[in-house]
């Protein structure tokens, strides 16, 4: 159940994002949702020049073949729940693609054509076997949301920073013990989940991402936050439940707009002093931590219009 919640979390708050579909030699929105969806690749070919949607979901495809990169103007894409281990280095072709689904394959690498993908907006590579997100993606300005949840990811290359449009990033359930300093250089980014992770400790500069508002940390092995928490001004939903934190940074009231804080089941005695700042919290979740009686009335005096669970 909590995998459950922690993902239909993360996806319900990705639809509140906006997506700018960038306009040259692309259809518009309207002609878009009149156009006919192919669902077979041989049915497509023959009107390649009007196939602007692909849906070959669960059809047994072992490879994204050249086939479908001849349907030039393609703008989204779905191949889930395939077998695809292996995408044809003429993806490149796909230049009018906007959008393309590839979760619940087998593939562990882009070939460095997906990376010239100009005009690529969502990217869900979830539950596949990547390892690493790698350099390549630092090269995709245009690419806003971007699913690698359930891989096997152990690194991230410090080129992520160059990805200047990217607003939200899910790497929950990977391996990841570390993150890059410069993760905090994105920009635009507004959503990043590191659930069920193995982070042990936080970059500083996690926290420069001015733009961030929800923060996903929870089931990870962190044992405290860096002061810098406090810079996060635009930071809505803070989860860091389940992890091994035993006292935070006074810099944490500074968060003034910080709406949910999840610290449940850590190894906390006390909260630091100033709550009232939190003037915007309306839910502290507080359970399986050791607060004695006094400190639980503390907090509660402290933000008498928050629902709080001990």
């Amino acid at each position: 159940m909590e995998k459950k919640f922690l993902i239909s979390f993360f996806i319900v708050s990705l639809s509140s994002l906006s997506l700018t579909f960038a306009q040259t030699n692309q259809v518009s929105a309207t002609e878009l949702a009149s156009a006919k969806t192919y669902y077979n690749v041989q049915e497509a070919l023959p009107h390649k020049a009007e196939v602007y949607q692909l849906n070959i979901r669960q059809q047994n495809y072992y490879q994204l073949t050249p086939e479908v990169c001849e349907l030039v103007n393609l703008q989204f894409i779905n191949a889930m729940k395939n077998k695809i281990a292996d995408i044809s280095p003429a993806v490149g072709k796909l230049q009018q693609l906007r959008e393309i689904t590839l979760r619940e394959n087998e593939i562990r690498e882009l070939p460095a054509a997906f990376y010239t993908l100009r005009n690529l907006q969502q990217a869900d590579l979830s539950h596949n076997h990547f390892a690493e997100v790698s350099a390549g993606f630092g090269k995709m300005r245009k690419l806003q949301v971007l699913h690698l949840h359930e891989n096997k990811i152990r690194s991230i290359a410090p080129e992520i920073k160059g990805m200047s449009a990217l607003e939200s990033l899910n790497l929950s359930y990977n391996h990841l013990e570390m993150l890059p300093d410069n993760i905090g250089k994105v920009k635009k980014l507004k959503e990043l989940s590191l659930s069920q992770n193995q982070l042990r400790e936080l970059p500083a500069a996690l926290f420069k991402a001015k733009e961030l508002k929800t923060l996903a940390l929870d089931f990870n092995q962190l044992t405290l936050l860096p002061r810098q928490v406090g810079q996060a001004k635009s930071l809505q939903t803070l989860l860091l439940g389940h992890n091994q934190i035993k006292a935070l940074p006074e810099e944490l009231v500074k968060l003034e707009n910080l709406e949910l804080l999840d610290l449940s089941f850590n190894k906390l005695t006390s909260l630091p002093a100033n709550l009232n700042q939190l003037k915007k919290l309306r839910t502290l979740l507080l359970a399986g931590n050791q607060f004695s009686n006094d400190e639980k009335e503390r907090i509660q005096k402290a933000l008498p219009d928050a629902f709080i669970q001990f």
